[in-house]
């Protein structure tokens, strides 16, 4: 696992104002016994949950919204400007490929766009945001240095030539003297020590600890502090917290009677010895996913699945759908 292991997640979604509300009774029944069933028969096939052609999906309110690789199929309300309308009627398009729907299958879709797209069941979703036509990976985006294949640039010209100690560095004072900027003066012992041990331990070090490393005058004393700092077990305890924090781990699960989770600390022990162990990352999240069916498995590795009981738990809630 990579020393320095906080991950940050971000799903980025647009709340749609369309399927805001739960439809009626009478557009609930239409779209069940009319809308859902012509959708799976005649269009899940090339794009449902197995295929989707275009890059387009129709099992969902989301799904339908967001469009596919021409832009929107539907402009709820408007069935006239919306293109999965004019494709059922072959015009621009013919879709199905197969075979043209019927005049009554064209009716109904027409009449479920003309009412909004209603979705029943979609209310507590949030629809994804629409993407314009043409939107994709253009010649441009492909340059970007995140797609480049890895090489060794040559490090660039600086000014101060004394500074750089190793080639990054130079790219680092190369930006600087872009901006008309200076590096900051080098840290003395002191500092470097309490930096250090703040940074990897969350902790100060004790005078006689900062004492002995002013006097070491060794080549390699900063990086056998660095050795000592991380074969320590605060190590762990520190840097671990970030990955808790991640996953949401809680000993207790919240809400009114905030009960206790009981036994939750071994997750929080295992997650701290991952760390002090240096536990390859790829391992250390293979165990939380599936560590009670590895051909390996253990009492440990059984235990990095409680990432799944971690989060706030509502043991008496009061709408079916969280009981759900």
């Amino acid at each position: 696992m990579p020393r320095i292991a906080s991950l940050l997640a971000t799903l980025l979604l647009w709340p749609g104002a369309v399927g805001a509300d739960e439809p009626t009774p009478s557009q609930r029944n239409f779209f069940e016994n009319r809308i859902r069933p012509l959708l799976a028969q005649r269009c899940y096939k090339c794009h449902g949950p197995k295929k989707q052609k275009a890059g387009l999906r129709l099992d969902s309110l989301q799904a339908l919204l967001a469009g596919g690789d021409s832009g929107p199929v539907v402009v709820p309300g408007k069935p006239g400007q919306s293109l999965l309308i004019q494709a059922v009627r072959y015009q621009d398009l013919e879709m199905p490929p197969d075979g043209k729907l019927s005049k009554n299958q064209v009716a109904d879709l027409t009449r479920w766009v003309a009412m909004g797209v209603p979705w029943p069941g979609a209310s507590s979703e949030t629809a994804l945001q629409p993407r314009p036509a043409g939107t994709g990976i253009s010649d441009a985006d492909r340059q970007h240095w995140a797609f480049q294949p890895i090489r060794r640039p040559s490090p660039p010209e600086v000014g101060d030539k004394n500074w750089p100690r190793n080639p990054i560095d130079a790219f680092i004072l190369a930006r600087l003297e872009e901006r008309g900027l200076h590096p900051s003066p080098t840290a003395s012992r002191r500092e470097l020590i309490r930096r250090a041990y703040f940074d990897l331990l969350g902790l100060p070090p004790s005078p006689a600890e900062v004492e002995s490393f002013i006097q070491d005058t060794s080549p390699d004393a900063y990086e056998r502090l660095i050795d000592r700092l991380l074969a320590s077990p605060q190590y762990g305890e520190r840097w671990g917290r970030h990955w808790l924090d991640l996953v949401r781990f809680a000993q207790t699960n919240g809400y009114e009677r905030d009960n206790e989770k009981p036994f939750a600390w071994r997750y929080r022990d295992y997650v701290i010895a991952a760390f002090n162990a240096d536990k390859p990352y790829d391992r250390f999240v293979v165990e939380q996913l599936a560590g009670d069916e590895l051909d390996d498995a253990s009492p440990a590795t059984s235990i990095a699945t409680g990432s799944y009981r971690l989060g706030v738990w509502d043991d008496e809630p009061d709408e079916k759908t969280v009981a759900l």
